[in-house]
């Protein structure tokens, strides 16, 4: 039961910072990380995941058209450094 509280509170806490995230005037509580995004890193593998996702979307866009990889470089960042964390999070366990 406690889990399913603290999974419910989770939520909440996600679903009002989605609500208000662009509004400047909205409480932003003690400037921690929300849970559920801190909560992230505690699983390197979800990290992985992601990162390979993320990866996919400008592998196509480079396949599909004329875009030179070079311009699309920026979109290989994120991903790739989300796939490092992950790698030094698990070689760090």
């Amino acid at each position: 039961m406690k889990e399913d509280d603290k999974f419910l509170k989770d939520m909440e806490d996600l679903n009002e910072w989605q609500q208000n995230q662009y509004n400047p005037g909205h409480y932003i509580g003690t400037g921690r990380i929300p849970r559920p995004i801190l909560n992230l890193t505690k699983y390197p593998r979800l990290l992985i995941i992601a990162g390979v996702l993320g990866l996919i979307l400008p592998t196509a866009i480079v396949l599909l058209t004329d875009t030179a990889i070079t311009e699309l470089i920026f979109l290989f960042l994120t991903p790739i450094s989300i796939i490092i964390g992950g790698i030094l999070r698990i070689k760090g366990k």
